[in-house]
């Protein structure tokens, strides 16, 4: 099952200084060996994209869409949350929006 960790730690963060790295574990991944050649290469790039839920009163934020390595994983470097409040972090699928996996960071 996919996994989204931050860096620092939700509740460590400073809105608009704290430069954070948000990993993405063992999602499903484009890794070839894992397609059997009968469905392989017609099977679709599966590529995912976050999405930050911000706090009422600011803008969402939204990653660049990427595919993971083989073993499911990828890092996003250098977000900075421009608010203070809850923040749900959800890792999407980018063919279809919908939610792969989320966690929530508390940002003071």
């Amino acid at each position: 099952m996919a996994a989204i960790t931050i860096y620092p730690a939700s509740g460590s963060i400073t809105a608009k200084s704290t430069v954070c790295r948000v990993t993405v574990a063992t999602a499903d991944s484009n890794d070839i060996s894992s397609y059997s050649t009968a469905v392989y290469p017609t099977s679709p790039e599966l590529r995912y994209y976050l999405l930050f839920d911000a706090p009422v009163g600011t803008d969402d934020k939204k990653s660049y869409e990427f595919t993971p390595s083989a073993d499911g994983d990828h890092v996003f470097n250098n977000f900075i949350f421009d608010a203070a409040g809850s923040w749900t972090i959800r890792l999407r699928n980018a063919d279809t929006d919908a939610d792969v996996t989320t966690t929530a960071v508390t940002v003071a």
